[in-house]
């Protein structure tokens, strides 16, 4: 009998995660974050003491800083229905162009919707590139735009030289649907019911799906989608760990495709190196792939990169080349040549002679640090203002940040935290930072940067740290010279291509320790002899002649 009694008294008294989450405007995610620093006080499960959240709410949510958030995503908002509506308007005005009316519609969504659903019309500067490497007739053939959006890969499909009533488009936008199909009449003066409203994805699980000869496409990167559907759709698309939607439309395209058909797609600069891409890089290579193209940042006011790749139908021959290029340059790699990189990476580039140098210092003899090392994020406090001070307090230890690890050795501490770790929303074991040796090194950074710490210190985190296993072939001073070394240092730029050290790709670099077995001591110069290359002015490196 006492039971329930003791649930109402907490009901009375608490406010479950999701209900503060909504009255805040927040994800739980920040509310557990808000219980980890002390703004909160977790009471039972999935639950915070109502008095604490009250608190919260007067003191802490009013503050100048969440105020700000919220009252910058009420404006990074928008009605979609009102939205439509007054647009839906303007179709049937004839002054108004359909392209005009596009690039109105795209400017009028909040930029939190467009992240969301993905939505980021692709220039026609960099569709008309994916045109190039098509035969110069395909009057007869299929094309398909499955995220056509506002229509500029179907308009240049169409001034290409393909029938209009061989053009498919689909998009889960019905406005960009209406806007399509608007411009298709304007240039042709043919009234399509081939550009449709309806989700692409889902046409993966149907049975006798249509093949097109050309499907073109910028898919959205990133969008969100519930787990049962991402689920779903990745064991019907056969991506087994590259669940991202761009991925999930690239495998499903890859299985729409004729014979000899051709494949293009605009994606994300991390499909090309990031771990969680390497099966649809795989399955991109057992294909033809007929050119990747660096486009740098094409999308206004969007920082993220973005390249395409065009592949064709067909199996690869051995010598099959590649075409890279960027805006203006262009090389040719062998396709056989990113087999050889690790997660078979991408990285269109790397010239022939840094892809061969490349291959040379993975085949010489070398280990790797998967399986054979601990490691530890750095501390992230949660609240930086509240926990990190510049100066030395009591009860507080120094905490080192990725800018204090340089080459030489590492800063005096400008940054202090409270020695209690358990205020913070992310701590790696204790034993990590107190291990009698440790290596640290930068984690937002391009370049490797490692120091071995024997004095116990702590790392933001903007650092992280690895102990490699007591049977690991090198001492952690000779492990961080070499991964500091300028060679290693230029294949993981020339490899991973990133702003981050990420454990993934360290795991993975040649580590050749067997140089240390007639060597005492490290030298640069020694170490490229021993390993057969030569630096260039430029300060990349090549097989030594």
């Amino acid at each position: 009998m006492n039971q329930p009694q003791l649930f109402d008294n907490i009901e009375a008294s608490a406010v479950s995660l999701d209900d503060a989450a909504n009255q805040l405007n927040v994800s739980v995610a920040s509310i557990r974050n808000w219980i980890k620093t002390g703004y909160l006080e977790q009471i039972g499960k999935s639950v915070i003491s109502l008095k604490t959240f009250e608190d919260f709410k007067k003191t802490v949510a009013g503050g100048a800083k969440l105020t700000a958030r919220a009252n910058k995503s009420l404006k990074d908002s928008h009605n979609h229905k009102e939205l439509l509506q007054e647009y839906y308007s303007l179709i049937s005005k004839h002054e108004i162009k359909g392209y005009d009316l596009g690039l109105r519609y795209e400017e009028a969504l909040s930029d939190s919707y467009r992240n969301k659903e993905g939505i980021y019309y692709t220039p026609p500067n960099v569709v008309a590139r994916f045109f190039h490497y098509l035969p110069k007739d395909c009057s007869n053939l299929s094309f398909c735009d499955p995220c056509c959006g506002s229509g500029n890969f179907i308009i240049a499909a169409i001034e290409y030289g393909i029938s209009p009533e061989n053009i498919f488009g689909y998009d889960t936008d019905p406005f960009a649907v209406e806007v399509t199909k608007k411009r298709i009449f304007e240039l042709t003066g043919y009234k399509t019911d081939n550009i449709q409203y309806c989700d692409f994805l889902e046409s993966t699980l149907q049975k006798n799906k249509r093949l097109f000869d050309i499907i073109f496409t910028n898919p959205p990167w990133g969008k969100k989608i519930n787990k049962f559907q991402k689920e779903l759709y990745a064991k019907s698309t056969g991506s087994a760990k590259s669940t991202d939607t761009s991925s999930l439309f690239f495998f499903e395209c890859l299985s729409r495709l004729t014979d000899d058909g051709y494949l293009g797609f605009l994606l994300q600069d991390a499909f090309f190196n990031i771990s969680s891409y390497e099966d649809a890089r795989k399955k991109a290579l057992e294909f033809q792939i007929i050119s990747i193209i660096d486009f740098g940042k094409p999308f206004k006011g969007l920082l993220t990169k973005a390249k395409g790749i065009i592949i064709n139908n067909t199996k690869p021959i051995k010598e099959h080349i590649i075409q890279c290029s960027d805006i203006s340059t262009f090389h040719s790699r062998l396709q056989s040549s990113f087999l050889k990189n690790p997660k078979f990476i991408l990285n269109s580039s790397a010239s022939k002679e840094e892809s061969d140098t490349v291959s040379h210092l993975y085949e010489l003899p070398h280990t790797t640090l998967y399986n054979q090392a601990r490691w530890g994020l750095g501390i992230v406090t949660g609240n930086n203002k509240k926990f990190i001070q510049n100066t030395p307090r009591k009860n507080y230890v120094p905490a080192y940040r990725g800018l204090d690890i340089k080459e030489c050795g590492i800063s005096e501490p400008t940054s202090y935290i409270p020695d209690n770790l358990s205020l913070y929303q992310q701590v790696a074991p204790i034993s990590l930072y107190q291990a009698g040796e440790k290596l640290i090194y930068k984690f937002i950074s391009s370049k490797l940067v490692f120091f071995c710490d024997k004095n116990q210190r702590y790392i933001l985190n903007s650092a992280n740290m690895l102990i490699p296993h007591k049977s690991f072939p090198l001492n952690q001073v000779q492990l961080k010279q070499i991964l500091n070394s300028k060679v290693i240092n230029w294949l993981f730029r020339t490899v991973f291509d990133t702003h981050k050290v990420l454990r993934s790709d360290l795991e993975v670099l040649p580590i050749h320790f067997e140089y240390f077995k007639n060597n005492t001591t490290f030298n640069e110069h020694e170490f490229n002899q021993y390993l057969k290359v030569e630096e260039l002015d430029d300060g990349s490196f090549r097989i030594k002649k």
